[in-house]
C-alpha cells in the first residue's frame, strides 16, 4: 500500500530523506485530510505551485525527485500517466478478488480451493518473490531506469495469463483430446479443471508480483516529495473510481460475459502500463551499495536481524498482517450476498459501487481525524468500528435492506482503517528503510495466510453458511485492534509524535 502522508516543506530541504518530519496536527489548513478529498485534491492540483513558497525548489520554478527536474507542465504530465496507470491497474486488480471465485465456483470448485486459488497462491508467490524483486530493482542500473525495465519484460505475460484465465474449460476440452495430457491432470491432487484453473493464476500471480512491487517503488522514485501526500490522495480518489466503475458497470455483466471482461481488461490495462512506461522517465541513480558477497545467506541474515530481531516490530508486522487476513474470508462475501440474501449480480455490484462514493465524499473528514486524533488511535477506533459492524451484521442482515444497510456501514469501518494505516506504516517503519520493512510486513502477512488461507476455506465448507464469513472478519479486526493499542504504547515509549525514533 502506498504511504499517505504530510511532509513538512519548511524543513524538507534542511534535512536528509530519511529525517522527514511528519505533521500530525493543524498547521494553516494544510491537513492529511487536503490530500484525501476530491475537492482537496482538485484544488491542491489546480493551484499555481511555483509561486506557492512552501512548493517550490531553490529556483522557485521547477520540482525536483533525484536528478529529475520537472515544471509546472511536466509535473501534470506525470501525475497524469502515474493515475492512469494506477487506474487501470486498479481496474486490472479488482477481476481476480472479484470474478474468479465466481468462476471457479461455476466450475465445481469447493470452498476451499476457491480460497487456496484465489488468496493462497498470491501470498505464497508475494513470499517467495517480492523479497527477492525488491532488492534486486533496488540495485539494478540501465539506461531506461531501474524500475521500468521490470514492468515492461512482465506485463505481455500478465496480459496473457489473465486474459487466458476464464479459458480454463476449454484447455480442459483440449486436453481431452491428447491422452497423455488427459492422464497426467488425473493424476493430480484435485479435479483438472480445478489444477488449470491454478496453473493460470499462478502465472499471473508470478508476473504480476513483479509490476505490483516495482511499481510501487517507482512512485517515490519520480514524484517530488513535498507534493506526495497530494499525488497519493490523487491515487486514491482514482483508484476508487476505478472500483466504482467495476462494480457498477462490469461486476454485473460478469455471469454473462465473463471471457470479455477478462480479456478486455487485461488489453486496456496492457496498453496503459506500457504506455506510461514510455512516457515516464526515471531520472539517474547512485551506484548500487557495495556489500560483502562473502556468503551467499549474509544479506538474509542481515534482513532478518533488522527486520525481525526487535519485538516491537513483531507487534507492527501483527497489525499489518492481521488487517490483510481480516479480509481472506471476503473471497466467500459474494456467496453470501448472492446465495443467502438472494441479491443479484448487478445489485452487489450497484451497492459496492455507493461504497466507493462513500469513501470519496467521507475521504476528507475522515482525512481530519487521522491528522487532529493521531494515526494510532484512529487505526484502533477503525478496527473496533470493523469488528463490532461485522459481529452486529452477523445477526442483524435478515433481508436485502438490512444486508445493503450493514454493508454500507462496513465500507464506512473499512475506509476509516484503511486512511490510518496509510499514515500509521509511514510513522512506525525506519524511513530509511521503509521498503525493507515494507516487504519483511507483506512477507509476514504472506506466510500466515497461506496457512490461514486454506483453512478459511475448509471451515467455509464445514460450516456451510456463507454468513460466517462475517465472524472471520470480527476476530480478525479485533485482533488488529488488539495489537494496534499494544503498538502505540510501545511507540509513545520509544519517543511518541515528536522524538519518535524508530528501534
Amino acid at each position: 500500500m502506498e504511504p499517505a502522508f504530510y511532509i513538512d516543506p519548511e524543513k524538507s530541504f534542511s534535512r536528509p530523506p530519511d529525517e522527514f518530519h511528519i505533521q500530525t496536527g493543524d498547521n494553516d489548513g494544510r491537513l492529511f485530510g487536503d490530500y484525501a478529498s476530491v475537492s482537496g485534491c482538485i484544488r491542491l492540483l489546480g493551484r499555481h505551485l511555483p509561486e506557492n513558497e512552501h512548493m517550490t525548489t531553490t529556483s522557485g520554478k521547477t520540482f525536483t525527485a533525484g536528478s529529475l527536474i520537472y515544471t509546472r507542465a511536466g509535473l501534470i504530465t506525470l501525475f497524469s500517466w502515474l493515475i492512469w496507470g494506477d487506474f487501470v491497474f486498479t481496474l486490472m486488480e479488482q477481476i481476480v478478488p472479484g470474478l474468479l471465485p465466481l468462476l471457479l465456483k461455476s466450475n465445481g470448485a469447493s470452498n476451499q480451493e476457491i480460497s487456496v486459488i484465489v488468496t493462497t497462491l498470491a501470498m505464497v508467490m508475494n513470499a517467495a518473490l517480492n523479497p527477492v524483486i525488491s532488492y534486486n530493482s533496488d540495485r539494478f542500473r540501465s539506461r531506461w531506469g531501474r524500475r521500468r525495465p521490470f514492468i515492461v519484460v512482465t506485463t505481455p505475460f500478465v496480459v496473457f495469463f489473465l486474459a487466458a484465465i476464464p479459458f480454463a474449460p476449454d484447455i480442459l476440452r483440449w486436453t481431452n483430446s491428447h491422452g497423455l495430457l488427459a492422464r497426467l491432470l488425473a493424476m493430480g491432487p484435485a479435479a483438472p479443471i480445478i489444477l488449470i484453473f491454478a496453473a493460470l493464476v499462478v502465472g499471473f500471480q508470478t508476473f504480476n508480483m513483479f509490476v505490483a512491487s516495482v511499481y510501487a517503488y517507482l512512485i517515490p522514485d519520480v514524484v517530488p516529495i513535498e507534493l506526495m501526500g497530494r499525488f497519493v490522495a490523487l491515487f486514491r480518489l482514482f483508484g476508487a473510481l476505478a472500483g466504482i466503475t467495476f462494480n457498477y458497470f462490469i461486476f454485473g455483466l460478469a455471469e454473462a460475459h465473463m471471457k470479455m471482461i477478462f480479456g478486455m481488461t487485461a488489453l486496456v490495462y496492457g496498453l496503459f502500463i506500457l504506455l506510461m512506461c514510455w512516457r515516464v522517465k526515471e531520472g539517474e541513480y547512485p551506484p548500487p551499495p557495495t556489500e560483502d558477497h562473502a556468503h551467499w545467506w549474509s544479506g538474509i541474515q542481515n534482513y532478518a536481524r533488522e527486520c525481525f530481531g526487535h519485538s516491537y516490530y513483531w507487534w507492527v508486522f501483527l497489525v499489518y498482517a492481521a488487517i490483510g487476513w481480516s479480509t481472506l474470508s471476503t473471497v466467500f462475501a459474494v456467496f453470501f450476498y448472492r446465495d443467502n440474501m438472494g441479491m443479484s449480480l448487478n445489485l452487489i455490484g450497484n451497492v459496492q459501487a455507493w461504497g466507493g462514493i462513500i469513501f470519496i465524499v467521507l475521504a476528507y473528514p475522515f482525512g481530519i481525524l487521522v491528522d487532529r486524533w493521531g494515526c494510532h488511535k484512529t487505526l484502533i477506533l477503525g478496527s473496533f468500528l470493523g469488528a463490532g459492524s461485522a459481529t452486529l451484521m452477523l445477526f442483524l442482515a435478515v433481508d436485502q435492506r438490512s444486508t445493503i444497510a450493514w454493508i454500507v456501514v462496513r465500507a464506512l469501518a473499512a475506509s476509516l482503517t484503511s486512511l490510518a494505516l496509510s499514515k500509521w506504516v509511514v510513522e512506525v517503519y525506519p524511513r530509511a528503510r521503509f521498503g525493507q520493512f515494507g516487504s519483511a510486513g507483506a512477507l509476514f502477512t504472506c506466510l500466515g495466510g497461506i496457512l490461514l488461507g486454506p483453512l478459511c476455506g475448509w471451515w467455509m465448507d464445514w460450516e456451510k453458511n456463507y454468513r460466517y464469513f462475517l465472524l472471520w472478519n470480527a476476530v480478525f479486526s479485533f485482533l488488529t485492534a488488539i495489537a494496534a493499542m499494544v503498538v502505540y504504547r510501545k511507540w509513545k515509549a520509544l519517543g511518541g509524535p515528536r522524538n519518535y525514533q524508530a528501534p
